[in-house]
């Protein structure tokens, strides 16, 4: 048996699927079953939302990147989108498909995990989402079977252990014998399953036994009897009855006698099955008339059920008598079962310098996995990781066994990368924060007390920058900038100037989103509204006469949900709002 990891193609993506009662889903639901030695081709396709509701809030998908998905050995995955890294925005497609395909090596029942990341539009606040899901998947035995005249057998050949079951063509019959050749025997019409834990060769035998052997009284020899003739009459003429209590087997009438002296040699021309049944034997001499017949003698005798010539005399007679053996019914087979053994684990080095990890062994199949999913493509004595984590390799030798090397740690810090900073001036936000574990904000003197989160509101006038920690320990940097706190600006006392309300708004409010400036004067103020991103949304000059100023239902409508800025600027000066959108 040779298996190898091996992908049909490309998946094909079913546009007819629609999921009914969800706005995203996977078709087919469930995996179909697979089976030991035997080729696995099926292909996902899966429809994406758009959108979902958080907390009162719509959340927006921009991202979904499938990210691993854990398969029983011998099987790997590949999706539609691989020149992407298996990324899939929603908004240009919902669908998207996934190939599971190759020839799996051990029977068992599998829970396959897709693992998922999700990033949304309130990722730069909470992170993205991490999503898995399970889908149940069967791995049935290996089904080929080896068949003779007397038994079959399933499973017969494989990797240590292995367990044969074997079915008996020749039912109903008197007896039966098995040697399985593992110092196990059995007399059962239909023994039970097999171990065989060590590799070899093993010889099953098998006997069954239709009939038992079978008896026939074929001759008797009538050596001498008690009646003779006178010298002037000559030989005698002999008749016989052979009998048994179930009639008469054979006989010879006066009409027929047979004129000849003693021994009289009779063979029977329907041989007598034999049964532990007595048999009587009676010869008479014809002497003509007046004479008539003269009695020779009688015998009871049971023949023995054995093959061979037997003696008996009494009643006047003496004879011998012949018994054939038809032999038994018997079935005979052999068959041979092949037990493997397992390839040697390989040995991996990682030279880090030229970062390529490697074995000396070579196979007829390899698999590396990056942790327990399976990496497309990558079945060669070396790889070339390109992301952080646990590296394995499996081997397969031509017999289909296998065997998984230790786990190889690998770090892997991207020198070109530097997180993506955003800011209004007094806030700065990094943008793909959910990438990192542990994030530290760095001012010009050092290190910033308790600045971990993506945001950072500056509590005074400085450069910044944000240091960025992966799980495994690769720190990136950011590009400086200039923050100044809004209380830098020139200074007012805003304390009962600006007023801003409905907060938090939705379209659902039956009073539209306000502002109120009090107790000073100004000429014309500037209106700006950003979202988290720094994009402007709505920006406008409005007159002092126009105040309380209203937006109106419509803008608020249009606006996604989520956080905003609004700056209010006028002579000069800046005050600054936080606005969340919600629901509606």
């Amino acid at each position: 048996m040779i298996s190898s990891f091996v992908i049909l193609g490309q998946c094909s993506i079913d546009y007819t699927y629609f999921p009914s009662s969800a706005n995203y889903g996977l078709d087919p639901d469930s995996l179909p079953d697979g089976y030991v030695g035997q080729f696995y081709d099926e292909d996902m396709t899966f429809f994406l939302p758009l959108d979902t509701f958080s907390g009162g809030v719509n959340v927006t998908f921009e991202d979904f990147h499938i990210t691993s998905i854990s398969l029983p050995l011998g099987l790997t995955w590949e999706c539609n989108n691989s020149a992407n890294s298996c990324h899939y925005d929603p908004n240009v497609s919902q669908y998207g498909c996934v190939k599971l395909s190759g020839v799996a090596l051990i029977a068992g029942y599998y829970d396959v995990e897709v693992d998922l990341v999700a990033t949304h539009s309130m990722s730069p606040l909470v992170g993205t989402e991490n999503i898995s899901f399970t889908l149940p998947l069967t791995i049935l035995p290996d089904t080929s079977t080896s068949s003779n005249a007397g038994f079959a057998m399933s499973n017969p050949t494989g990797c240590t252990p292995i367990t044969v079951s074997f079915t008996n063509n020749n039912t109903g019959m008197l007896s039966y014998f098995w040697d399985f050749g593992n110092g196990n025997t059995s007399v059962l019409q239909d023994p039970v399953d097999q171990i065989y834990s060590q590799p070899g060769e093993y010889i099953v035998q098998y006997s069954a036994i239709q009939t038992n052997p079978l008896y026939f009284l074929e001759s008797i020899e009538v050596v001498s009897g008690g009646c003779t003739d006178n010298i002037l009459i000559g030989d005698v003429d002999l008749l016989y009855d052979i009998s048994t209590s179930g009639g008469i087997v054979q006989s010879v009438s006066a009409s027929n006698a047979i004129t000849q002296s003693f021994p009289l040699m009779i063979n029977l021309s329907n041989p007598l099955q034999l049964s532990g049944q007595d048999v009587i034997i009676d010869v008479w001499d014809d002497d003509g008339w007046p004479f008539g017949l003269e009695y020779c003698g009688g015998l009871t005798f049971t023949p023995q059920q054995q093959a061979g010539t037997f003696s008996e005399n009494g009643g006047g007679l003496t004879i011998n008598y012949t018994v054939m053996e038809v032999p038994a019914s018997m079935v005979s087979s052999t068959d041979t079962i092949y037990v493997y053994d397992y390839p040697l684990s390989p040995s991996l080095v990682y030279d880090t310098l030229n970062n390529i990890i490697y074995t000396s062994v070579d196979s007829i199949a390899m698999q590396w996995y990056h942790y327990n999913s399976p990496i497309p493509g990558a079945t060669d004595t070396f790889i070339e990781p390109n992301v952080s984590g646990l590296y394995s390799l499996v081997v397969v030798n031509e017999y289909g066994c296998t065997a998984i090397s230790l786990e190889v740690l690998v770090v892997i810090c991207d020198t070109l990368y530097q997180p993506q900073l955003d800011d209004n001036g007094s806030t700065a936000w990094m943008l793909d924060s959910a990438l990192y574990s542990n994030l530290q904000w760095y001012s010009s003197n050092g290190i910033v007390p308790g600045a971990n989160s993506p945001f950072f509101p500056a509590n005074q006038s400085g450069y910044y920058y944000i240091v960025a920690t992966d799980s495994f320990g690769c720190s990136y940097s950011s590009d400086v900038i200039l923050l100044s706190p809004i209380s830098s600006l020139p200074e007012m006392s805003f304390h009962g100037v600006v007023k801003v309300g409905p907060n938090p708004l939705s379209s659902d409010n039956i009073h539209p989103l306000t502002i109120y400036i009090e107790n000073t004067e100004f000429t014309e103020v500037t209106l700006s509204l950003t979202d988290l991103y720094g994009r402007q949304v709505i920006q406008r000059v409005v007159s002092p006469h126009l105040f309380p100023y209203e937006f109106s239902r419509e803008e608020i409508r249009n606006l996604s949900n989520g956080l905003y800025y609004l700056d209010i600027l006028f002579d000069g000066k800046r005050i600054r709002k936080k606005i969340v959108k919600i629901g509606g």
